[in-house]
């Protein structure tokens, strides 16, 4: 007897079942989805928009990065940092213009935790938008350890949005960050970075300020790591051949030093774009030798022995305008214009404090040109124009004479007289005088 032929609804049930389970497993994907853009998004920030920097919370910025930064204690020594609440806070500014569209806001606080009703922590918030309306957010609240492991990582306790983050994990981001904050620090017959449970010896806060006492991992640190962080750091061999072809020039000025260096024929097998950045990176370590190592970074050991000249470098006869122009394109090439510019406008805002050499748009002027040239000199499709520009360039070519007349030694009270803020009417016009007269120059 011939068995019956299958109807049409019983072949069709095993198709049907398998689209009913595909579709449950995509709606238990999107609610798993939602769930966790509902934990981690917010449509609002937690950090408001930083407030416009004036020149108090410049001069802050400061007095904390030269603690940060400007050790001139050998890779080994202890280094005490202290920060005030004013001067996080001042550092906080800096960061959030620099690294814009991210916010962050910081802060020094009583301890809430009853075995530290002495002391402090301190609070780290960051606010991120991500388009369509939301943001993400998080917040990093840092305790000092028990007293009996005052070496110790300190307690850390980070949130994005509303899920926590183990501890365990945010001690080995900060670990990480910290490896990174080194760059390549082999050199003197020691390898690698000097791991952050090693280098940190003391942390403690109170509602007034920060200390840290740690281990100096090395001058060419901090701003090596933060090149290497953008992923634009240049090649250390190249950048010692570079430098070391014209650290012994005696007595140049900067377009001569420029000259040399562009004249430079560049290695087989490197992009012009990046050939450029090592030689703005180059100029800058001859031009301004107290940044010499940080620039360096990985390098540093192989340019130890190059027999650099002490003669200064200047530019339309002062050293100063050099040191803008050469370290505004090194920072422009490989952190980027923004942190570049935030870094000069800051820097002016800090000199008009008292004591300060006072705010100068000529010097603001150099540095704009600097970040021009590099951010021409590292696009693809400018780099080769600009080696060939380079290789002829000449001082009006840099800075046009005319902006050496420019308002410059104003101390706080003069430039808010006359220019209220670096987001006034009056300070954006000054800006764009400025620009108007490099670009006639010839400045990309």
């Amino acid at each position: 007897m011939t068995p019956p032929e299958p109807s049409p609804t019983d072949s069709a049930k095993p198709a049907r079942g398998a689209r009913r389970r595909g579709r449950r497993l995509l709606a238990a994907l999107l609610a798993v989805l939602v769930t966790a853009a509902l934990a981690l998004l917010s449509l609002t920030p937690l950090v408001p928009e930083a407030a416009t920097p004036d020149t108090a919370s410049a001069a802050a910025a400061r007095n904390a990065l030269q603690q940060i930064t400007g050790s001139d204690t050998r890779r080994g020594a202890l280094v005490q940092i202290t920060v005030t609440h004013r001067e996080l806070d001042g550092l906080a500014g800096l960061a959030s213009e620099a690294l814009a569209p991210l916010r962050i806001r910081a802060r020094l606080q009583p301890a809430a935790l009853p075995r530290q009703s002495r002391g402090g922590e301190m609070v780290v918030d960051m606010s991120r938008e991500l388009g369509a309306g939301l943001w993400v957010n998080a917040v990093a609240l840092v305790r000092p350890n028990d007293a009996a492991k005052a070496a110790a990582l300190p307690d850390l306790a980070v949130t994005i949005g509303r899920v926590p983050v183990p501890q365990w994990l945010s001690h080995w981001a900060l670990a990480r960050l910290w490896r990174q904050a080194q760059g390549d620090q082999a050199q003197g017959g020691q390898t690698g970075p000097v791991p952050l449970e090693q280098a940190l010896k003391r942390f403690t806060v109170t509602p007034d300020r920060a200390r840290l006492v740690l281990v100096n991992p090395g001058r060419g640190a901090a701003l090596a790591g933060l090149a290497q962080a953008g992923g634009t750091t240049p090649d250390p061999e190249r950048l010692a051949a570079a430098y070391c072809a014209i650290a012994g020039t005696a007595g140049a000025d900067l377009p001569k030093l420029v000259r040399l260096a562009a004249a430079q024929k560049p290695p087989a097998g490197i992009s012009a774009e990046d050939h450029n950045r090592v030689l703005l990176t180059a100029i800058a370590m001859r031009a301004v030798p107290e940044y010499r190592e940080k620039l360096a970074g990985s390098a540093r050991a192989l340019v130890a022995d190059c027999g650099a000249s002490a003669d200064p470098v200047t530019l339309a006869g002062r050293e100063d305008l050099a040191k803008h122009w050469a370290l505004s394109a090194a920072i422009s090439a490989t952190l980027g214009s923004q942190v570049a510019r935030s870094m000069g406008t800051w820097k002016e805002l800090a000199d008009s404090s008292e004591g300060g050499s006072g705010f100068s748009f000529v010097d603001l002027a150099a540095d704009r040109s600097g970040e021009r040239f590099a951010m021409a000199a590292v696009k693809p499709q400018l780099a080769r124009t600009v080696q060939t520009r380079l290789v002829a360039i000449t001082q009006d070519q840099i800075l046009p004479p005319e902006l050496l007349t420019r308002p410059e030694g104003l101390d706080q009270a003069a430039f808010e007289r006359d220019y209220t803020a670096v987001d006034s009417p009056e300070y954006a016009a000054a800006v764009r005088t400025i620009d108007r007269m490099l670009g006639n120059a010839g400045v990309p």
